[in-house]
């Protein structure tokens, strides 16, 4: 806490807003008493938020008042040592430029700054300006390009771009400088990038909108390139250029300047289950990216949020889709269904997962050390060939992920090893299902094996494997595809453990989810993947001839339905890395 903050009153104009309820909460934290405007005091959904917050009750006054109504501040900054400006609507979409931007931004400002004027307390202004005021000035931006804070908007292009809310904001940040400086108060301006980060007011504000868009369903990104700040760090740069006297002038606020690509790859491994778009709303160059000088802001202690914890924060309810249902997964132990269990519960789902024997530690060990396990993980005894085993395991449940079964490419037994315990199972699993009125959808994990033994022959690389292929069992009986063979003269579709699993969980959320689902990132000989293996590991002893001199086997492509589901699949270069080093993590081999 600031020393000097002790019994200091400041005023926040429009403290309903994003950042304003930001600046708000740390000046309480820091001991200010403030007085904050808001248009309509009496509407919950602009002032509970501000009234729930630490010292509050204490030290939080909730003015009326309205940008475009002269001496409207007058009461309201009387008495205050400084004032942070941040009242000015941010729309990116407007019918009236004039009358829903640009006189907000400035009337507003000049009405603001008439009343600190009047009042002899007032020492310093910080205005909430926009990185907007400095870029669109026609300017070329390229990688090398260095934007710092003496780059100014060109008012006339910003006109001829219709880019309004840049002309706003540039129009109401020269009027304030000009103004301070012929009534001798001391004015500050923030140049914050699109702001992001964790919301405390109900309602979406428009920069956190453009990021909550791209996971809920948008099927394109923008091709725009932006700068990108946390709301913390903007909040904390107002406090800091208010209470630190050689702070002056302008300091643009920006952690790292992306594309919206950029950002989409950056949500997807974040949460790897939703829907967000690969692809971007026109085939035109991406726009460039360029550099934001960083110096001035430091100046001021920021130490900038990281833009992947800043979209993690944005809206954490994404993470918690599972919002606490409870779900069963059979086979907990299993490599695919470690995955599923520990998606579900960084998603917030209390999953209930079935084991041959819960008490062996090499079985459970890695599962109870999963984040959230100590509160919403629950091991059950189970047997696939055990009729009624599964009840307790699936009761209340809403949702059963079946996984169980085994998996085993040489047998000596096929019928007891493998065809029982799928068949039986599955069908014990699905009864104890059909006791329980609670659960309402069941994902099953198969095969793509399900598919390619059904007769079709692949001759060419443009053949399609899709999900109305079915396996014949008598082809099967007569391959022996039990998985005994180990020629290497083959092509295998292949995909990663962790999009198996993310793609379980989408199954089941997606309410219009139906039938089957292929999962392949790619169909590769094993001639190109011991090529892959080579290029990854130059050093290790990569068979390089095949079995026998026959002609390879013909690749093929696979449906690609799945990606209506929103998956995007890992590269198969990239899973074969993964896998080799999960070997050598867990000390299957070492090289």
């Amino acid at each position: 806490m600031s020393s000097g903050a002790q019994n200091k009153v400041v005023c926040v104009t429009g403290g309903s807003g994003y950042i304003a309820s930001w600046i708000i909460k740390f000046l309480l934290q820091r001991d200010y008493t403030v007085r904050a405007t808001v248009r309509d005091p009496s509407n919950p959904k602009k002032v509970e938020h501000l009234l729930k917050l630490e010292g509050a009750k204490e030290r939080l006054q909730l003015f009326k008042a309205d940008l475009l109504e002269e001496a409207s501040f007058d009461s309201v900054v009387e008495g205050c040592h400084g004032v942070f400006h941040t009242a000015s609507p941010v729309l990116f979409t407007v019918k009236d430029p004039q009358a829903e931007l640009i006189d907000p931004a400035i009337k507003g400002t000049i009405n603001v700054l008439e009343s600190c004027a009047k009042s002899a307390s007032v020492k310093r202004v910080v205005l909430t300006s926009s990185f907007a005021t400095l870029i669109h000035n026609g300017k070329p931006k390229h990688p090398n390009v260095i934007v710092d804070e003496t780059w100014f908007a060109d008012l006339d292009y910003c006109k001829k771009q219709r880019k309004w809310y840049s002309f706003g904001k540039t129009s109401a940040e020269n009027v304030a400088r000009k103004f301070l400086s012929e009534n001798n108060i001391d004015l500050v301006v923030i140049n914050q990038a699109m702001t992001i980060g964790p919301l405390l007011q109900p309602e979406l504000n428009a920069s956190v909108s453009t990021i909550l868009n791209l996971v809920n369903g948008s099927e394109t990104f923008p091709n725009k390139t932006f700068g990108w700040i946390n709301v913390k760090d903007v909040a904390n740069a107002h406090i800091q250029a208010y209470e630190i006297a050689s702070a002056s002038g302008r300091y643009c606020l920006v952690e790292r300047v992306s594309h919206f690509s950029e950002v989409a790859m950056i949500l997807h491994d974040i949460y790897p289950t939703i829907k967000i778009p690969d692809k971007c709303a026109d085939d035109k160059p991406y726009e460039p990216t360029f550099q934001v000088s960083k110096e001035k802001a430091k100046s001021l202690g920021i130490e900038f949020i990281p833009l992947e914890v800043s979209l993690k924060e944005t809206d954490r309810r994404m993470e918690r889709n599972g919002n606490g249902k409870v779900v069963c997964v059979t086979g907990g132990s299993g490599y695919i269904a470690s995955w599923i269990v520990k998606l579900l519960l960084h998603r917030g789902y209390t999953v209930k997962t079935t084991l041959r024997d819960p008490s062996n530690p090499k079985k459970v060990e890695h599962l109870l050390k999963l984040d959230g396990a100590e509160e919403r993980l629950q091991l059950f005894k189970a047997d696939l060939l055990e009729e009624g085993s599964f009840d307790s395991a699936i009761r209340d449940c809403h949702g059963v992920f079946h996984v169980a079964s085994p998996v085993l490419l040489d047998v000596q037994d096929p019928q007891k090893e493998l065809i029982d315990p799928a068949v039986k199972g599955t069908i014990n699993v699905l009864k104890s299902c059909a006791k329980t009125p609670s659960v309402k959808r069941v994902v099953l994990t198969s095969s793509m094996a399900t598919n390619l033994y059904s007769g079709k022959n692949r001759t060419t690389p443009e053949d399609v494997v899709d999900e109305t292929l079915f396996s014949l069992p008598d082809i099967c009986r007569e391959s022996q595809c039990s998985g005994t063979k180990t020629f290497p003269n083959l092509c295998y579709p292949w995909v990663n453990v962790k999009d198996v699993a993310n793609f379980h969980i989408l199954a089941y959320e997606v309410a219009s989810a139906t039938g089957r689902y292929c999962l392949a990132e790619r169909v590769v000989h094993f001639s190109e993947l011991a090529n892959m293996l080579r290029n990854l590991y130059p050093t290790l002893q990569i068979a390089n001839k095949c079995e026998n001199d026959e002609p390879y086997v013909a690749t093929y492509r696979v449906s690609e339905k799945a990606k209506n589901l929103g998956i995007r699949f890992t590269p198969l270069e990239v899973t074969l890395k993964e896998t080799v080093e999960s070997f050598r993590k867990n000390k299957i081999f070492n090289f």
